[in-house]
């Protein structure tokens, strides 16, 4: 019963808090992480762990990770059906969230009788999780050991849902519903899995304490000006509602499940608030440092403020070999002052070249 309490209530206050903060302002505020070099460091441990026993035939097989510190990696999520290969971190905070899945601290440790909980965000890591199936397998990997979940069922729940404690080791992954959401959601999707074995890594392994190195940032540059930057570029200082996140173009699910989308679209975001200031005070400097030579500003939004946006913004990444070429932002918004106002369908096309993002496109049509 306690640690059915303390299940419950850890989830209900992660998701309670991310709610508050709202959703997609988390991924700005906070630093944008890479989780191909947290991959590439648990993988080192646990080579140098395995590595160890191996010139040290003498010592017993025993393996010991304590328990992590709240921010620090754990170990790696491996789910082959969604070919998903992820960090872990202790901790639900937005900080661990935007860099790795996290573990929720109230709930037990795989391989221990009970729950253990996993949540990620939805448009990063478990963007796909609404597709795995019953039979298909989880696996959680240290740098001891790789305990087994099969997949048992699935479910949409309330945000704030208690999750039930088991008997024996099950897993259960959470993350908001539906998956492309931008915005924050009152639902949430639960994977459950059961445990069906644990097997240690390499025969044995040295005693190892897993401390998570600095990461590698994810980060996309705008060159606004910094009296254009004083202005709020950010969406916690612009109001907009946000929809859904399409990825269009040849990506693998790497790619999809990793926090660059997400960095990427709050880059795209900057560069379109920017617009709409630099219009609206009509300061040529500040449009010209953040759109190509090419791209003149609307004439509609000259000296002109938009008073509404009448419709979710939605984005769309567009992409080859996960090298991403240019995000469009469409929405419906009403304009009032300057030369035609009015309300009109928006297209925004923000250019990516490397990691600087340039706004490209810019077209308005009469709803």
């Amino acid at each position: 019963m306690r640690r059915l309490a303390l299940t419950g209530v850890g989830v209900a206050l992660v998701w309670g808090t991310l709610g508050t903060l709202g959703y997609a302002l988390g991924w700005q505020v906070h630093a944008r992480q890479a989780s191909g070099f947290l991959v590439r460091a648990e993988r080192n441990i646990a080579h140098r762990a395995v590595a160890g026993t191996a010139h040290t035939p003498s010592r017993p097989p025993a393996c010991v990770v304590t328990a992590p510190r709240t921010g620090q990696l754990a170990g790696l999520l491996e789910i082959p059906a969604i070919n998903l290969t992820a960090p872990v971190e202790e901790g639900s905070s937005d900080a661990v969230l935007s860099a790795a899945v996290g573990h929720d601290p109230s709930s037990v440790w795989p391989g221990a009788a009970g729950t253990s909980a996993f949540l990620a965000h939805d448009v990063s890591y478990f963007v796909h999780l609404g597709s795995l199936q019953p039979g298909d397998t989880v696996r959680y990997v240290t740098a001891c050991s790789t305990t087994t979940f099969v997949v048992s069922r699935s479910e949409v729940v309330q945000q704030g849902a208690a999750v039930p404690d088991t008997s024996g080791p099950s897993l259960v992954l959470d993350t908001c519903y539906p998956s492309n959401a931008l915005f924050f959601t009152s639902q949430r999707l639960l994977v459950w899995a059961r445990e069906s074995g644990t097997a240690p890594a390499g025969g044995g392994a040295r005693a190892q304490t897993l401390a998570a190195p600095a990461a590698d940032t994810v980060s996309y540059d705008v060159p606004a000006p910094a009296a254009l930057v004083a202005q709020g570029l950010t969406l916690q200082q612009n109001e907009a509602p946000m929809g859904t996140m399409t990825l269009s173009g040849r990506t693998t699910p790497g790619w999809e499940q990793s926090p660059g989308p997400m960095a990427l679209e709050a880059a795209a975001l900057e560069a379109y608030f920017g617009g709409l200031r630099a219009t609206a005070g009509t300061v040529a400097a500040w449009w010209s440092a953040i759109a190509e030579p090419s791209l003149a500003p609307p004439a509609a939004l000259r000296g002109a403020t938009v008073s509404g946006h009448d419709a979710p913004l939605n984005v769309t990444i567009v992409s080859t070999r996960d090298v991403a070429s240019k995000v469009v932002l469409s929405t419906e918004l009403t304009i009032s002052g300057g030369p035609a106002p009015g309300t009109y369908l928006e297209t925004v096309t923000a250019d990516v070249h490397g990691a600087t993002v340039l706004l490209g496109g810019w077209t308005l049509r009469p709803a």
